[in-house]
């Protein structure tokens, strides 16, 4: 989110870059280890934060300025090659894809690794340690991703919202699983149960029945139960009348002395009311 001007720490020094050591401002030259995706890692960070005596590990984009010029070259699967640059090392393996890496913390080698189905693949020990140490955000990230509630919109700040949103509901579902043992309940299941405990339905409720239950309350909140037949329908527009919409006072409104404009009528009784108006005005009409 851009929060206005950021006065960078150097001359040779990227927002991005900028933005890292801001972030890590307390806890440089303490020796830790930071790990980072594609998006923050490039070789003159990685001297930056050195130089603060902090490591770092991670993928690295093939575009990112700095970066030799190896690392464009094309490779067999299973092949991997590396460079250092002082203390730096970047490297490129080919596995289903190109995989670029860039570590000060590690000399790059090939090392035997389980997957997640206990089979021992080859794997270059930037990707082993960056799995072991970032798998939880990007598995988070991926599920998110599935259910996502951001839609488009103008409002920049509603997207933010939503997505904290969406984190919350994944990271409730993950203390969730913590707590009970549950290995086969899903995020989807998870989600549905809470947006139904949320807007008090029952929790056996199908889409039809949530639907169908959405719509009787529709009809009810306009009238429809109590007053059969009428039903809300655009004024009609009077011959060569040039705008889309035709708007007459409220009659409803208009008895409790408010001027309240509409372009909606009852469908049955041709009486121009608001939705508001709608059900208390069929409400108080003698039946017949």
């Amino acid at each position: 989110m851009y929060k206005g001007k950021q006065f960078s720490s150097g001359a040779l020094t990227s927002k991005i870059d900028n933005l890292v050591l801001r972030l890590m401002a307390f806890y440089l030259n303490k020796g830790h280890h930071l790990i980072m995706d594609n998006y923050y890692n490039s070789v003159n960070l990685s001297n930056l934060l050195l130089n603060h005596k902090t490591h770092t590990t991670g993928t690295l984009r093939s575009n990112r300025r700095g970066n030799p010029k190896y690392v464009q070259k094309k490779l067999k699967r299973g092949d991997h090659i590396w460079k250092r640059q002082n203390k730096v090392y970047v490297s490129k393996w080919k596995d289903k894809r190109d995989v670029l890496c860039i570590t000060t913390n590690y000399q790059p080698k090939m090392i035997v690794s389980k997957n997640k189905y206990g089979q021992e693949k080859p794997k270059l020990i930037e990707i082993a340690k960056y799995n072991e140490f970032m798998s939880g955000v990007d598995r988070a990230d991926q599920m998110i991703s599935y259910y996502s509630c951001p839609r488009k919109s103008a409002k920049w700040y509603k997207k933010v919202i939503f997505h904290l949103l969406d984190v919350a509901v994944w990271n409730s579902f993950y203390i969730y699983k913590q707590h009970f043992d549950r290995p086969d309940f899903r995020f989807k299941v998870y989600r549905d149960l809470l947006i139904k405990d949320l807007i008090k339905i029952p929790k056996n409720t199908t889409a039809t029945e949530f639907f169908q239950l959405k719509k009787n309350s529709r009809k009810s909140s306009r009238g429809e139960d109590s007053r059969e037949g009428h039903f809300e329908e655009p004024i009609q527009l009077p011959p060569n009348y040039k705008r889309r919409k035709k708007f007459k006072n409220c009659v409803q409104c208009y008895k409790q002395k408010t001027r309240k404009q509409t372009s909606i009528q009852c469908q049955k009784c041709k009486v121009p009311l608001c939705p508001l108006c709608f059900k208390d005005y069929h409400a108080a009409q003698p039946e017949g």
